[in-house]
């Protein structure tokens, strides 16, 4: 009877950093094929590694797990030179003997030898498959304690940054210099620093010849690098930390903070939803309820069919309420253009106003003297500074030291005088304008921000707003601004108080809900607004 021969495929690895200590896939290759001869075995199948064998995501040894799969039968045993040509990682290793042996696969070392059919020879085997996953580890140590310490140092021991090349020091140390780009760079962060878009910065660089994409753009404008720093990461119980680096910069410090403050803004802009509740077609949005419901009113757009938006007040809770923004706006502002104030309230509003800004000035006079009085102290004190050197009675180290307090002093002093002369105290123009908004509330609101038009409403019109039967209406307004409306006479209970053709104060009691009306229940008091 015939032996049988079996058909082997030969794997030769060698990672790039073994390449360097002199291993040779040639040797690997010659040793195997040796081998096969020496054992009668046929050469069916064959592959090269150049990548580390940490993990068996490595391009060549998918391609042979393909070629098993759809090849099943046809390869008996995988022969490598050593196990940590197989792998270096234990757990690994394991789980991928089990799925060649379920493709019909063996496995070999033919310098290490294991019959993996007898049990005891699992643990000489997991020895072999350990050691080269210690030796990673270790390596791997000392690889981060070298980067860390060099990183302390203040060296960059990393592929240089664009802008910059790796050299090496008198003493073989790593570290970074400018090159040709460097220029460029900082030109880039001083466009960025002015509102440049990453866009127009991509197509800068490109101009001077540097090719890089927007992500790495956007990885170069925050590298501290850049502005002479070095970033140590955080690692176990130490804390991560920026120190400064030995290079030298392309730009300044505070280029670098100022370009990092717009980045951070206009990340914000960009997370920022796109749904918003400030709408200037929708100043009332917050200040509706639903008359049905009394749930809130919210407010969005309808396009119609040639493409123009209409917005809308409308209640989300029950449907009940939708009513076109732009009606209830313009009644809100006819309601704002019926209020006048009695000449007496404006009167007042001017005495108080004047009284304020008189207060003011009496403060920031004295604080003013008071100041002046502290320069002049500071001034002879410096004098005297300058005597006391003269004669010999203090060291020029403590001149400067002193002399440097008393002008920092000094410079505070000044910039609060600067500042309090920066001050209006001439109120007449402001009392004008004030007084003048005062009478054309109407005017006012249409020409003031969104949010200032949630303030006017939301001032004059403490409790809500609600529409129903085409009139707007409220529980109470403020009491200032009712007491301050020109009336033609005093209130009084359940009758009907005509401010204006668009306000009305009645009696009418407003529904008191689950808690019962009582005889000593003050009656409130409803704004009816048409």
């Amino acid at each position: 009877m015939m032996k049988q021969i079996k058909r082997a495929a030969l794997m030769s690895r060698v990672s790039s950093d073994e390449q360097a200590l002199g291993y040779s896939l040639g040797v690997q290759k010659e040793n195997l094929l040796s081998h096969c001869k020496r054992n009668d075995l046929e050469v069916v199948y064959e592959f090269r590694e150049d990548h580390s064998a940490k993990n068996f995501n490595r391009p060549a040894f998918n391609e042979f797990l393909n070629y098993l799969t759809k090849n099943k039968g046809k390869i008996d045993v995988l022969l490598f030179t050593s196990w940590d040509r197989f792998s270096r990682n234990l757990m690994d290793a394991f789980n991928m003997l089990d799925k060649l042996k379920k493709l019909g696969v063996t496995v070999c070392a033919i310098e290490q030898p294991i019959d993996l059919s007898v049990p005891e020879n699992l643990l000489m085997l997991a020895m072999y498959l350990a050691m080269p996953e210690i030796d990673n580890s270790r390596r791997s140590i000392k690889i981060r304690g070298g980067l860390r310490a060099a990183l302390k140092a203040g060296r960059w021991p990393f592929n240089a940054p664009l802008g910059y090349r790796n050299v090496k020091d008198e003493k073989n140390k790593t570290n970074i210099v400018h090159t040709k780009d460097a220029p460029h760079i900082k030109i880039a962060f001083e466009k960025c620093s002015t509102g440049t878009t990453q866009v127009e910065l991509l197509s800068f660089l490109k101009k001077k010849g540097i090719r890089i994409s927007r992500s790495n753009l956007s990885s170069l404008l925050r590298n501290k690098v850049y502005a002479g720093f070095i970033a140590i990461p955080e690692l176990d119980d130490e804390q991560a930390d920026t120190i400064k680096g030995l290079h030298e910069p392309i730009i300044t410090e505070a280029l670098f903070n100022k370009v990092q403050k717009l980045l951070g803004d206009n990340l914000l802009k960009k997370n920022k939803p796109n749904f918003s509740s400030k709408r200037l077609e929708l100043p009332l949005r917050g200040n509706l309820i639903c008359s049905k419901c009394r749930n809130h009113l919210t407010g969005s757009a309808s396009r119609s069919q040639n493409g123009k938006l209409h917005f809308y007040y409308h209640c989300n809770a029950c449907g009940g309420d939708r009513i076109k923004a732009e009606t209830i706006n313009e009644s809100v502002i006819e309601i704002l253009k019926s209020l006048k104030f009695k000449n007496s309230i404006n009167n007042l509003f001017e005495s108080i106003l004047k009284e304020r800004f008189k207060d003011k000035k009496i403060v920031v006079q004295s604080s003013k003297q008071n100041s002046l009085k502290r320069l002049s102290e500071l001034n002879n004190r410096i004098i005297k500074l300058q005597d006391m050197l003269a004669d010999g009675n203090i060291t020029s180290d403590e001149f400067r030291e002193m002399k440097k307090r008393y002008a920092d002093e000094k410079n505070k002093i000044e910039e609060t005088i600067k500042t309090d002369d920066g001050i209006d105290i001439d109120t007449n123009q402001k009392l004008l304008k004030g007084l003048k908004a005062l009478s054309r509330l109407d005017i006012l609101y249409r020409d003031a921000s969104l949010v200032n038009k949630q303030k006017i409403i939301g001032s004059i019109f403490p409790e809500k707003l609600f529409f129903a039967k085409k009139k707007c209406r409220t529980t109470r307004i403020n009491e200032v601004v009712r007491l301050g409306l020109l009336t033609d006479k005093g209130f009084r209970r359940n009758k009907f108080k005509i401010i204006s053709q668009k306000l009305v104060l009645s009696g009418q009691v407003e529904n008191t809900g689950v808690e019962p009306v009582t005889s000593c229940m003050p009656c409130k008091r409803s704004s009816q607004l048409s």
